[in-house]
């Protein structure tokens, strides 16, 4: 396939892109040192590698050192994206794949075995899980909020079940907001585009003393629906609504405690589904619908830190969701969630971290002539406790990480979640790290408790004979002694300093998987453990600096699957082999911004989406130091393009369009 087939361009589009290359660099080799107070371009290679992460070992450590494949989107890098969803932003992300399925729903995976749902990554916001127990997924068209309130967001490709627990099996998604006292004053900011019809969030903080810090914000969004391949509307437009608050108090003797809170509603969320024709044997009619969300929840933390080595938290979060789906399914579900962790010096080389947590689970649901849940109601216990050990070893060159996790569910009781890791730091510019974990995803309320009825079949028929006139449902019951999935996962990786503007992040893996649930190509489909096998590749991650204005950052992910048993080839192909991007970051004088990035990812045969390049591009003038307008294009190679397909859940793929958007930030 040459490059027109692949995007479906012309050539003057080609000569334009060219041209604004052209001037990029011409502008860039003008302007290069016309902004040397800016913050972010003036961090050296060395200081991007100094950044903070807390989620691989639970202890806030320097990044360039961490024995983990993490890596770090900061708020720069999220304004300089031009992506309006916290699921997008991960695009971002080395080996990391985000498809959108339609207007309002993603997927995103790491390391192959990718679905519709996010089923083996876990997320966190602030520490709390957003990992939906009921569809043991990762629900995106809930996790907004207003994109300038977080601070950064850490991905971890790989296990992190030791300290996560069950369902990190293959990375976590770490975002932490601002504390209060980093939002203070007004901010208004509003998109509107040819996808964004619009989108304003509004934000007040303030402080009540010096120590106690409050904002409160609100956002609404709607957004058009996309399209299908011969050019008509999909059933996918949707709006929302979001508000929240955050109450920061920091207190004598080391304590600081925060509360806060957020309400979701949407009664707006397009789609359509196929429904069993009670009429006809094996045939479905299809219903275009919208979906139903309102969610909410509470989370309060209290932590004391006396000293930068020994800290206790204690967080407890309330969580509740009424959603109901395009097929008329409804459910009703609310979480309890308490966590306690310390860490604790046993001298100045060798930290001690443990922790113990129970989520409480309760769900009720009502059937939908395809999908019901047998019990229709459940309540379950997730009890967990880890310990890890992390020592520095040779005046702090060599760091040794072991520890584990150990949880009881109610689906298959006992399991644990080892895991040792190694850094090595020779000097300031180098760093190879290694690592063996063993990690699982246990089967949820999905897995185990819900039918569904795709069909409705004659009983002449089923029996072999000639048609009976008399139908009934055909419902697959899903796996009730269902074991859970088993990760052994081997990773090296090195970092290095490549002069004072090069930056390199290389990771390599081999993943073994065990007893990976799927469906049965012999018993109508129902759940088993009859999936086994190995999946390798690497990332690699290349930050360049060539000047104090314009930063280069590319990357790139491998990924190869060997699996053995039912649907072995359907899970080998979910998951795109190659997959690259290229960020550009250009300051243009004092006031003016050039943001580019191009992403490749190939073909996935089970997804039914074909190889696609994506051109976003995107200018932004700082009018005033409380004022920015900025003008983006995105998806600017093709009229639209397909990323993903999900035929269980709509009969008809929605392709992702070429948009534009204006945006205007203002703080007061």
């Amino acid at each position: 396939m040459n490059l027109r087939q692949l995007t479906g361009f012309r050539g003057p589009v080609w000569i334009g892109m060219m041209l604004i290359f052209c001037l990029t660099v011409c502008t860039h080799a003008q302007q290069q040192d016309a902004n040397p107070d800016n913050a972010f371009m003036n961090l050296s290679i060395e200081d991007l590698g100094q950044l903070d992460v807390s989620s691989v070992t639970g202890v806030t450590e320097n990044w360039f050192q961490s024995p983990a494949a993490v890596y770090v989107i900061t708020q720069d890098d999220i304004q300089r994206s031009g992506h309006q969803s916290i699921a997008d932003l991960l695009r971002m992300v080395p080996g990391v794949n985000v498809a959108q399925i339609s207007s309002n729903n993603w997927t995103v995976g790491t390391r192959g075995l990718q679905g519709g749902f996010t089923d083996s990554m876990l997320m966190l916001v602030d520490g709390r899980s957003v990992y939906d127990p009921l569809q043991f997924v990762i629900r995106w068209d809930t996790q907004d909020m207003i994109l300038d309130d977080i601070l950064n967001i850490e991905v971890i490709r790989g296990p992190g079940t030791t300290l996560w627990g069950s369902n990190a099996i293959n990375g976590v998604v770490s975002l932490t907001t601002k504390p209060a006292s980093q939002t203070q004053g007004w901010l208004l900011d509003t998109v509107i585009g040819s996808h964004e019809q619009p989108t304003i969030s509004l934000r007040y903080g303030d402080k009540i003393e010096d120590n106690m810090h409050f904002r409160i914000w609100s956002k609404y969004a709607n957004r058009e629906a996309f399209k299908h391949a011969d050019g008509s509307d999909a059933p996918d437009d949707w709006d929302m609504f979001r508000t929240g608050f955050r109450f920061d108090v920091d207190a004598p003797d080391h304590l600081s405690w925060s509360i806060q809170g957020s309400y979701f509603h949407t009664d707006q969320l397009g789609g359509d589904s196929n429904l069993p024709d009670p009429s006809t044997s094996f045939a479905t009619t299809n219903i275009i619908t919208d979906g139903r969300i309102s969610s909410g929840y509470l989370q309060a933390t209290l932590s004391q830190q006396p000293d930068e080595q020994n800290k206790w938290t204690v967080m407890a979060a309330y969580d509740r969701t009424a959603r109901v789906t395009h097929d008329g399914f409804e459910s009703l579900r609310d979480i309890i969630d308490l966590d306690y962790r310390q860490r604790y010096a046993l001298n100045d080389d060798h930290l001690l971290i443990w922790g113990a947590s129970w989520q409480y689970t309760s769900d009720h649901t009502e059937a939908s002539p395809a999908v019901s849940f047998v019990p229709s109601d459940k309540c379950t216990n997730l009890l967990t406790a880890f310990v890890q050990s992390t020592m520095q070893l040779f005046d702090d060159k060599l760091a040794l990480v072991i520890g584990s996790k150990f949880e009881h569910n109610n689906y298959t009781g006992f399991e644990y979640h080892p895991t040792a890791r190694i850094s090595w730091t020779p000097d300031i510019n180098n760093n190879l790290w290694a690592s063996v974990s063993r990690a699982v995803r246990t089967p949820g309320r999905v897995n185990t408790s819900s039918r569904v009825t795709p069909f409705y079949a004659d009983t002449g028929i089923l029996g072999g004979g000639p048609p009976s006139g008399i139908l009934i449902p055909l419902t697959i019951g899903y796996g009730e002694e269902l074991e859970s999935e088993v990760l052994i996962a081997y990773e090296l990786g090195y970092r290095v300093h490549l002069g004072h503007h090069l930056l390199v992040d290389w990771t390599g893996y081999i993943n073994n998987y065990d007893n990976l649930i799927t469906s049965s190509q012999t018993d109508f489909g129902q759940l088993n453990n009859n999936l086994q096998g190995q999946i390798y590749g690497s990332e690699i991650s290349i930050v360049y600096t060539p000047a104090s204005t314009w930063r280069l950052e590319a990357g790139y992910g491998y990924c190869r699957s060997f699996l053995q048993g039912d649907l072995e080839q359907q899970y080998e192909t979910s998951y795109p082999a190659n997959q690259f991007h290229l960020r550009s970051y250009l300051d243009i004088g004092s006031n003016l911004e050039f943001n580019t990035a191009l992403y490749y990812v190939d073909h996935a045969n089970a997804q039914q989406a074909e190889r696609y390049l994506r051109l976003d591009a995107g200018v932004t003038w700082q009018v005033k130091s409380n004022l920015s307008i900025s003008l983006w294009g995105q998806n600017l190679l093709d009229n639209q393009h397909a990323e993903f397909f999900d035929n269980e859940r709509s009969p008809e793929v929605s392709e992702v369009p070429r948009s534009i958007y204006a945006r205007i930030n203002m703080t007061f």
